[in-house]
């Protein structure tokens, strides 16, 4: 019954195409509790997901990370292997809730966003060493001069505008933190008097363009409007 509801949520989620609707991209079972939606890696009973992708080659940043060939990469740290419509089916299966959500209104709405509540991580090797991080520490305050601190994220889902398509995917955002409707992953850390160019990539990281990662988002909780 879950994999049927998840598959109605991705077919009505497809952008619209001039030969009608594509075809729902399956959820595959591969083990007890254990899902694939395409390359993302889902087990619900940890509750997380899973995805690779690598770094972009960008300085300042408005998103953790984008979709594949998304138009943000220029302003995201991270391209993930997936599409929002993939990566939003995924959150869903772990028992994350649109409906529980409040978006931001706009691009770089005061209004901090809120909604269930994630946990994301990122893995990648430098130098042979295995380095994990939360995802906030790819963010660097450059007229502070220090990382942003840890946070949780929260879930708002992006939204579908009728004869359009899923935002996510028009726009080619996955996760962000400067408060827009597009991501499906968001930050309710407020922004500030910081202006554009203050946020840039972890120079701290070494994190070269083009270095492999892996993403994981655990859901944390679920709370209700």
């Amino acid at each position: 019954m879950l994999e049927f509801v998840l598959l109605a949520v991705l077919y009505a989620q497809q952008p619209p195409s001039p030969f009608g609707k594509p075809p729902a991209q399956a959820i595959e079972k591969v083990g007890d509790n254990l899902y694939k939606i395409g390359a993302i890696e889902v087990d619900t009973a940890r509750r997380t997901l899973t995805v690779s992708g690598f770094s972009n080659d960008v300085t300042t940043l408005e998103f953790i990370a984008n979709t594949v060939g998304g138009a943000k990469a220029y302003e995201s740290a991270l391209t993930l292997d997936t599409n929002a419509v993939k990566f939003n089916a995924a959150l869903m299966l772990l028992g994350l809730d649109p409906s529980h959500a409040r978006r931001a209104a706009y691009h770089l709405d005061p209004a901090a966003p809120a909604g269930d509540t994630v946990d994301i991580t990122v893995e990648f090797t430098r130098r042979g060493e295995n380095v994990r991080i939360n995802a906030s520490e790819l963010i660097y305050d450059t007229p502070a001069r220090e990382v942003l601190p840890g946070t949780t994220w929260v879930y708002t889902g992006s939204a579908f505008i009728n004869q359009v398509g899923y935002l996510a995917d028009i726009d080619g955002v996955l996760i962000g933190f400067v408060h827009s409707p597009a991501p499906v992953i968001e930050s309710p850390r407020g922004l500030g008097t910081r202006r554009y160019g203050d946020l840039v990539l972890n120079p701290n990281l070494g994190l070269a363009a083009g270095t492999p990662v892996r993403l994981t988002v655990r859901a944390i909780s679920v709370t209700q409007k």
